[in-house]
């Protein structure tokens, strides 16, 4: 072996032991973004220069074994743009032929439609914040923002009922049971362990230790719909409800149709439309503010929040929201409230006009005049960058500052409005793992620098050994 031989080798595995070593850092920093984009670069290159010993775009390049840039350069223009046709071929075939998608609502004879599109109340932003500034924060990985075990939940047992009371159970996330001693009420149900759609690209569930289906449940006869968003409305789960009868805002109904429900099992609501459906129950739509959509057009069906007197109970029902003063008006119309079931979860500063703080949820709570809230949009999804208890653990915390009752059932557990309140601090008792000894290891970050410096000298070894100045004098 020659010594430009020996030299590159050395200079060959310092680069090799500065990246892993750069690499080790990002995670135990939690930046595991910033390892897959080194991975995808690697990947990247390995590619092109497998390619580069085939014949293509070699016509006036004889030498496969020394490509030149300008050759390189065509081979990753072609890379990009063949998984660009390969995202937007995906993307448009499960928008046009995806039956999740839904329908097309058309428009609608509201005074909340203009413009082509619903509108809230108060002129709403979806998006405060900077996008570069939210991309980066979503880059920082947190290994907190899913649990990485089993959560304890409770099995689902249809209890018996008298016949003055109302049950209510959280099945995690949004979906909500409500039932009385003859009718049986579903809120934005989503049940399953499947995915999110769309495409693949949705987020999976947490791991229960026990799972919910439309099975488990008592013959459903009413489902209340918020929104159209993918985390409310699920083609699969409405598709097993079809006996049922929906009440859903205005526009929802065209996706409930085009699963196969009877046009006449659905029955559309404005903002502050109501309805006497039997003689226990009386709903009204009340506004949220919120956006919809789940193609390409954004807005083109309503979103809201439920008012529900049933069986001598008052239940309100946020659906998403950002906080406004029309949860004080409501309360003023239909309170005061025996609960007040309120998203508290996926909140950001980037998204505060459309998503509420905890904090904030509580403060609803009380404009409402509910006599309790239990904080919902939670522990079930990663939607957001907050940790997976922090929304259960700021409400808690906001319920006792501001006097307030606050739920926190066992998701699967059910509870009697007017009874015991279930105010469990389960998610505390959850036993999280112990980091891995790489991430936490007090001696492998004392070696992160040593292998830094090590992998330079590496790197710059044949300068080193030479026997000419690192820095020539200037004559």
């Amino acid at each position: 072996m020659t010594p430009d031989e020996h030299h590159k080798k050395i200079k060959s595995a310092g680069k090799v032991i500065l990246l892993l070593t750069l690499m080790l850092w990002f995670y135990r920093n939690n930046l595991q973004s910033i390892n897959f984009l080194i991975l995808l670069v690697l990947l990247i290159r390995v590619s092109i220069n497998l390619l580069c010993r085939t014949s293509v775009y070699s016509k006036k390049e004889p030498d496969l074994q020394n490509p030149s840039f300008k050759r390189k350069a065509k081979i990753f223009s072609t890379m990009v743009l063949f998984f660009i046709v390969i995202i937007l071929l995906s993307a448009t075939a499960f928008l046009n032929l995806s039956p999740q998608v839904g329908g097309d609502p058309g428009s609608y004879d509201s005074p909340n439609y203009y413009d082509g599109k619903f509108n809230n109340l108060n002129e709403t932003s979806v998006s405060t914040g900077s996008f570069f500034g939210t991309l980066l924060d979503y880059m920082v990985g947190d290994d907190d923002r899913q649990p990485d075990v089993v959560l304890p939940t409770k099995e689902y047992q249809n209890m018996p009922l008298n016949q003055s009371d109302v049950s209510i159970t959280w099945f995690g996330h949004s979906t909500i049971l409500i039932q009385s001693h003859n009718t049986t009420i579903l809120m934005d149900p989503i049940l399953g362990d499947g995915e999110l759609d769309p495409l693949i690209f949705g987020p999976s569930p947490f791991a229960y230790e026990h799972t919910y289906g439309i099975e488990d449940l008592p013959q459903v006869d009413y489902v209340f719909i918020s929104h159209d968003h993918y985390d409310h409305l699920d083609m699969g789960t409405i598709q097993s409800l079809a006996g049922a009868e929906f009440f859903v805002p205005l526009g929802v109904k065209s996706h409930l149709t085009t699963w196969d429900i009877p046009s006449e099992n659905v029955i559309e609501f404005d903002w502050y439309d109501e309805y006497n459906v039997s003689s226990e129950l009386f709903i009204a739509l009340t506004p949220s503010q919120h956006f919809s959509g789940r193609g390409l057009s954004g807005d083109n069906t309503l979103w809201g929040s439920w008012v529900l007197e049933f069986n001598g109970h008052k239940i309100f029902f946020s659906g998403d929201s950002g906080y406004s003063d029309e949860y004080a008006k409501i309360g003023e119309k239909y309170g005061p409230f025996d609960i007040a079931i309120i998203e508290a979860g996926q909140y950001n500063e980037a998204w505060s006009s459309i998503h509420m703080f905890p904090e904030q949820s509580v403060q609803a709570s009380i404009d409402l005049e509910a006599s309790t809230i239990l904080p919902i949009h939670n522990t079930k999804y990663v939607l957001s960058l907050h940790k997976w208890n922090a929304p259960l653990e700021r409400v808690t915390a906001a319920g006792e500052l501001l006097n307030q009752t606050v739920s926190t059932p066992y998701i699967g557990e059910s509870f009697v409005l007017g009874g015991e309140n279930p105010d469990y601090r389960w998610w505390r008792d959850v036993e999280i793992p112990s980091p891995p000894w790489l991430k936490e290891s007090g001696f492998v970050g004392f070696m992160i620098p040593l292998f830094i410096f090590s992998s330079l000298i590496m790197i710059n070894f044949q300068r080193l050994t030479s026997e000419e100045p690192l820095f020539k004098e200037q004559e």
